[in-house]
């Protein structure tokens, strides 16, 4: 590396920003929370947040000579002719589109997950702007331009130049995932054809930060901007870069297994994100309630204890049950809003440490579903975020997955840590190394209880067809 970095990564609950040196080791870090409101945030909110936390960053922002953006994917922002939102950014992960969806499907056809290589749900901009037709047409009609990510947003309030990085375009619904370009079906049909963003591959200057927006900022005018991709995939590169088929496992409150593998079907409830190297993708199985249903059960079963209190007394072999995670509907290996958690298998001799047990052998079994589906390299797994801190949790894992893994410390900068690394490639510049490659793994390998788990695999992977119904008729 020659000259100093920053990055910026928008998230749902915080701006996060990364001051890197020119020897790619981290110096500052900045965080900026951003108010959020009914799956709604205002895009203003994104600009202030990102000018506070490079702030906290310190003076030496100064001289920062490349800016890397990232942040949350598949929101919708509509701008009016005078440059400001008509209304708050709809998020990602906002479900109110979910009776325009049959609309969207008839609207698009049957090609219309071909097209885009993705199940679609009504979390994605045709159902979005479908129901913006139907509840807010006067906005829609006044709309001139569209985001659809929120470091799209910041890179046009830096530079003055609209663009959308591909990662971001493939999960919106609008893409032609196999031409890498705005799907003309979907563009005409929704009168899009002025409004869209031009497409960037992620590793792309898209212009330099204009005096204005430098003046607001506190970065140094005329420094070329990178929008990098969208915040999955620069995650991904952050913890273990872009090597063909291998994978990570996040365990958050939400968590998933991502794995990088050549541009290809994938399972139809898993995510399918471009990567900006041709032919290559980011698969990704995404469960709803990891971190959060783990939480849960502990609560609920063992109440008082302490995480680990509860794994040591867990810690006696598999739990003999089945769960499901989905505590508020699933996303992976099924992609339905109306799934609900569950325990089966319940006896008068089951303990309350076997039924907190149960719920991380669920989430184990939902990313065993992606590995068994996906090519990848065999290596040992990176486990990271808040619930890799337990060894139960990761033994689970490795025995689930019959593979080995091992934590890698990551912080909740590790997606603008990621847009760092595709700035750099952007300017020709040297990359530092992906977290997960750094020091000397705590590899756990795959025990005994591989042995009992893949009797249950089979079982388990029948649960969400078996309850489906029984779920949907309670509604």
């Amino acid at each position: 590396m020659t000259s100093w970095t920053a990055a910026v990564d928008v998230g749902t609950s915080a701006v996060k920003a990364l001051l890197l040196d020119a020897r790619g080791e981290i110096l500052a870090k900045g965080r900026s929370e951003v108010p959020s409101a009914y799956g709604e945030q205002e895009s203003e909110d994104w600009w202030s947040a990102a000018i506070e936390a490079l702030w906290q960053c310190g003076p030496d922002v100064k001289r920062v000579r490349l800016l890397g953006l990232t942040g949350q994917m598949q929101n919708l922002v509509c701008m009016g002719s005078d440059g400001a939102a008509l209304r708050p950014a709809i998020l990602y992960s906002d479900p109110r589109a979910h009776g325009q969806l049959t609309e969207a499907h008839h609207l698009l056809g049957p090609g219309w997950t071909h097209a885009t290589g993705n199940q679609q749900d009504a979390t994605s901009l045709p159902a979005k702007l479908l129901w913006m037709r139907e509840h807010e047409p006067e906005s829609l009609d006044r709309t001139k331009q569209i985001f659809l990510g929120a470091a799209g947003y910041l890179g046009w309030r830096l530079t003055g130049n609209s663009c959308c990085d591909l990662t971001t375009a493939s999960a919106t619904g609008l893409l032609e995932a196999d031409r890498r370009q705005w799907w003309s079906t979907a563009v005409d049909a929704l009168a899009l054809h002025e409004a869209l963003p031009s497409l960037v591959d992620g590793q792309t200057v898209i212009g330099t930060i204009t005096s204005h927006s430098a003046r607001e900022i506190g970065l140094p005018q005329g420094i070329p901007v990178v929008l990098a991709p969208g915040d999955a995939v620069s995650t991904t590169t952050g913890i273990v870069g872009d090597e063909l088929h291998r994978g990570y496992v996040y365990l958050g409150t939400s968590g998933w297994l991502a794995i990088v593998t050549p541009e290809m079907p994938v399972p139809a409830a898993a995510h399918r994100l471009l990567l900006p190297e041709h032919g290559r993708q980011l698969v990704v199985g995404a469960v709803l309630s990891a971190g959060a249903a783990a939480d849960w059960s502990r609560r609920t079963h063992l109440p008082g204890m302490s995480l680990n209190d509860a794994d040591r007394l867990a810690d006696t072999g598999p739990s003999g049950l089945l769960a499901l995670p989905s505590l508020q509907g699933e996303r992976f290996p099924v992609r339905d809003p109306l799934i609900r958690g569950a325990l089966i298998g319940i006896t008068d001799t089951t303990r309350p440490d076997q039924l907190y047990r149960a719920m991380l052998e669920g989430v184990a079994f939902a990313f065993d579903r992606l590995l068994d589906a996906v090519p990848n390299n065999g290596e040992p797994i990176p486990v990271t975020g808040g619930g890799a801190r337990s060894m139960l949790w990761r033994r689970v894992l490795a025995d689930v997955l019959d593979r080995p893994v091992f934590p890698t410390e990551t912080s909740d900068e590790v997606s603008a840590f990621g847009a760092a690394v595709s700035a750099l490639r952007a300017v020709g510049d040297d990359v530092p190394q992906p977290l997960a490659n750094r020091g000397a793994p705590e590899i756990l390998h795959p025990g005994p209880d591989k042995l009992d788990y893949a009797k249950l695999a089979s079982a388990h992977a029948a649960l969400f067809t078996a309850l489906s119904p029984t779920f949907h008729s309670m509604q």
